[in-house]
């Protein structure tokens, strides 16, 4: 699916921007950055089993 993987990416640039400008405590910023990237991982498999066209 499309969506979860722009909202992994959104996530990772939430995380990203987070640790740079400060924006959220350490806990949050790992748990954005750890969803995202699980999102991602999610995107990148979900079409593994599918067959081609």
């Amino acid at each position: 699916m499309k969506l979860d993987l722009w909202l992994g990416i959104m996530l990772l640039v939430v995380a990203l921007l987070g640790f740079i400008f400060k924006w959220l405590s350490n806990g949050n910023l790992i748990t954005t950055a750890v969803a995202g990237g699980v999102l991602l991982l999610i995107a990148g498999t979900a079409d593994i089993d599918k067959p081609n066209k």
